[in-house]
């Protein structure tokens, strides 16, 4: 502009330099003052003309300049838009793979859920048989400390036995009762208890004055009779009747069906030794009446056939007896170690579950914190994906704005060429009518050649100063023009760097929260922290308690044996004292051991039931009948007492076990009545909500009639069945049996998504479940599943070409090798947005 200012002053000054020179020449004729005016007005025109062309030249070059400058800016936004477009595809292909990484994440965690479940209830189930198997192996310790204790106090046995084998270690050649000094199998326990019957309670004794200090300490302690079998008097024979082993359903001799110690074979020889054990009563029967009742048969079961032909039976208790529980404690200490061992692995397999409980947990949350990664990456390159559809959209539109203003350039350069042309044809015809007009003037003022001969520098002076100052005038609206587009893209860029920022304020916001996240998790884990050692220093009190209560109960038990040893010190003592006692009134006590013998009363009975006789003959007499009615009773069971107290023991405590079973099984049926009511209800709830959903899932799929679910017996919803009608378009009313196979799955597929509808699931396989149906049913089964696809995803095997064109994505699977398998994926959606396909 200041270059124009100065142009515009110079042709001012030479303006007036012109019309100075001018009217110098024009006092010189007045007759050449007309030719002068018209070679001016010539030479003013041509120079008009000349200096528009002139212009109309400078804003051709200034135009082919912005052209050029603009075939720049074109490549270079083109070089752009494609580099932009590369990025973003690479953005989009990362993006496709972060999704890709987190639905494969989603998937892993589902996987892992699943696991995780599975884990938890396997380790559910561990623990449970952990429990059951500590109360097992609970219930086998008490019962084998309970066994055990019974044996130790010789449970089972009559008073004087216990006293004889409580006191041995105070007498001399005692070796025990006849059931502890041998074994046999479980199932001979009750055959050989039946044909012991009361030698069970035989004391085994060395000689016979071993028997005799017994017998003496049983009458000290007045405990009752007790039998005993000295090894040194007592000698037995087994059976020798030939070919009884022959016999059917012959076991074996009594004596060689228990295990003992080759000393008392003599004593088991004597009380078992002609004894058979037969299977049953009808095999005794056989073999007593063939051999003739020489020996005694007892059956497996309890059942004894005597010497003689007379025969006792009845029903036993298998676990009542001396030897049955000594079997069932052998049986029960060979059990131990098994189920502890199954204990101890059962411990292990409860924390190998938890370990891979605890793993899956690990498992489970590695893969959570990959896919909130993959999902911020994927957020991160959403946005990505977004400015650089902002940035290409952007490059695209200036593309074409370039390409708009090149060829808007192109035809002001076409117009300018054909102004230029007809500018320099102005020039031309003005310059030869200035030329006419200059001869004619020359030839009236030939003296005022000097003076035109100025002028007409002045003119041309003129003319270009008129030229460039057009030229600076392109110049300068050229330069406006590129002002304004260098604007226009300073505000592009600028927008372009607001959203940079406002991204990068996002992201920052993110991380921020990201770090306080983070802070608020190791807050947490200190927290965690902290218990843990709480808990530890709580552990480590609780071992000390242990500790101490061990050593107290070590301590106790060693007082109790100290106090035990004392106790038998104290008894040895008392032993001795009695027998001195025993020996001072030796007289006394033969004298009531012949009134025991005999009549197994005391002193104090016999004062008690004595009575005045009338005569000796008739008392003896008297006495006669007794003995013989008490012959007639048989042999006394002296431990019935006794044996009654247990079997009364065990009908009590069987009998409450009875009752708690019985309360058991009572708040059993009434919980079972509650949940077959509450199932009931929630049957009946459901099944209405998934009939209604049926009929109107019916109508929408087959486009009219009506379906409906039917139970055949309301009153029992439970137990009945249900029945499924439906009425398709134009058809009457049936059963689903007697429709066609097309309608059959039809229906079938109704009632999928009826369930569906009423209780949709993350995911839904289906096989081939429209294979029966055409083409139109197909389309339709298709369309229906996109209306579910919002709440369940489903994956459909399919040939069908129907449902394939309402997927979102195809896998297919293709052999292009032989034995080599590759799998092909579509994705429809992003081929639709590709092409721009609605």
């Amino acid at each position: 502009e200041q270059q124009a200012a100065a142009l515009n002053a110079e042709l001012d000054k030479l303006l007036a330099q012109a019309q100075a020179a001018s009217e110098q020449a024009g006092g010189a004729a007045a007759e050449a003052e007309a030719f002068r005016g018209k070679e001016a007005i010539a030479i003013a025109a041509a120079a008009d003309a000349r200096a528009e062309a002139a212009a109309i030249r400078a804003e051709t070059e200034q135009i082919r300049f912005r052209r050029m400058a603009a075939l720049a800016d074109q490549e270079t936004a083109e070089r752009q838009l494609e580099e932009q477009g590369r990025e973003a595809k690479a953005n989009r292909r990362a993006l496709e793979d972060a999704q890709e990484d987190a639905e494969a994440a989603a998937n892993i965690i589902s996987g892992h859920t699943l696991r995780m479940e599975e884990r938890k209830k396997k380790a559910d189930a561990a623990a449970e048989a952990r429990v059951k198997l500590t109360m097992d192996v609970g219930a086998l310790d008490n019962r084998i400390r309970l066994l055990t204790e019974m044996e130790k106090d010789y449970e089972g046995f009559n008073k004087a036995v216990k006293l004889v084998c409580q006191a041995q270690n105070n007498l001399r050649g005692i070796h025990g009762p006849v059931a502890g000094l041998m074994k046999t199998d479980g199932k001979y326990s009750l055959a050989i208890e039946i044909a012991l019957g009361a030698g069970l309670q035989n004391i085994v004794v060395d000689r016979e004055e071993d028997a005799k200090s017994a017998i003496a300490f049983l009458k000290q302690r007045e405990g009752g009779r007790a039998t005993f079998l000295p090894l040194t008097a007592i000698r037995g024979e087994e059976l020798r009747e030939r070919g009884v082993e022959n016999e059917f359903g012959f076991v074996g001799v009594a004596s060689r069906l228990v295990r003992f110690d080759p000393k008392y074979t003599q004593i088991f020889n004597s009380l078992l030794g002609k004894t058979v054990i037969a299977e049953d009563l009808d095999c005794g029967i056989a073999m007593a009446r063939k051999y003739r009742n020489a020996f005694r048969i007892v059956t497996l079961d309890g059942q004894v056939i005597n010497r003689g032909g007379s025969m006792t039976g009845g029903s036993t208790s298998r676990s009542a007896g001396v030897l049955s529980r000594a079997a069932e404690l052998e049986r029960l200490n060979g059990r131990t170690s098994e189920m502890h061992r199954k204990l101890e692995e059962a411990k292990v397999a409860e924390e190998a579950s938890h370990r891979e409980l605890d793993a899956a947990q690990y498992e489970l949350t590695t893969a959570e914190t990959q896919r909130r990664a993959a999902e911020d990456e994927v957020l991160r390159l959403q946005g990505v994906k977004n400015q650089f559809d902002m940035l290409l959209s952007n490059l695209r539109e200036s593309v074409e704005n370039l390409a708009g203003e090149i060829e808007a350039i192109d035809g002001r350069i076409q117009e300018n060429e054909v102004r230029n042309a007809a500018a320099e044809q102005t020039v031309a015809d003005r310059e030869g009518e200035a030329a006419s007009c200059r001869v004619q003037a020359e030839a009236i003022l030939s003296g005022q050649s000097e003076l035109l001969a100025q002028s007409g520098q002045l003119s041309e002076a003129i003319a270009a100063h008129k030229a460039e100052l057009a030229a600076i005038d392109a110049n300068r609206e050229g330069a406006l023009r590129r002002a304004a587009d260098l604007r226009a893209l300073a505000a592009e860029l600028s927008g372009d760097r607001s959203q940079k920022e406002a991204a990068l304020a996002q992201y920052q916001r993110q991380i921020e929260a990201a770090q306080t996240e983070i802070g608020q998790r190791r807050a947490e884990q200190a927290q965690l922290k902290a218990q843990s050692a709480v808990i530890s220093e709580r552990l480590a009190g609780i071992s000390q308690e242990k500790i101490a209560l061990e050593a107290e109960r070590t301590a106790k038990s060693r007082a109790g044996q100290e106090m035990n040893e004392t106790l038998l010190n104290l008894e040895r003592a008392a032993s001795r004292l009695e027998t001195k006692l025993t020996t001072s009134a030796m007289e006394e006590k033969q004298i009531l051991d012949k009134l025991w013998e005999t009549y197994e009363l005391n002193h104090s009975d016999a004062q008690a039931q004595r009575i005045e006789l009338e005569s000796v003959p008739k008392a003896s007499r008297r006495v006669a009948e007794l003995k013989r009615e008490i012959n007639g009773l048989g042999t006394i069971n002296v431990g019935a007492i006794d044996e009654f107290e247990r079997v009364n023991g065990r009908y009590t405590y069987l009998t409450d076990q009875r009752n708690d079973v019985e309360k058991a099984k009572g708040e059993l049926t009434g919980i079972i009545g509650e949940i077959t009511s509450q199932m009931t209800d929630i049957f009946g709830q459901q099944f209405k909500l998934l009939s209604e959903s049926f009929e109107q899932t019916f109508v929408e799929l087959f486009g009219g009639g009506q379906a409906k679910l039917e139970l055949e017996d309301p009153e029992h919803i439970l137990d009945c069945g249900i029945e499924i009608k439906a009425q398709p378009p134009g058809k009457a009313l049936k059963t689903i049996s007697l429709l066609s196979g097309g309608e059959k799955a039809f229906v079938a597929i109704a009632l999928y998504f009826a369930i569906l509808k009423v209780h949709p699931t993350p995911f839904c396989i289906m096989d081939e479940i429209e294979a029966a149906l055409d083409e139109a049913n197909v389309v339709r089964t298709a369309r229906y599943m996109r209306t579910l696809a919002d709440k369940t995803q489903f994956i459909v095997i399919t040939h069908r070409r129907g449902t394939m064109e309402a997927a979102d994505v195809l896998y297919g699977v293709t052999m292009q090798e032989q034995g080599v398998s590759k799998i092909l994926t579509i994705n429809l959606n992003d081929m639709a947005k590709e092409l721009k396909i609605q």
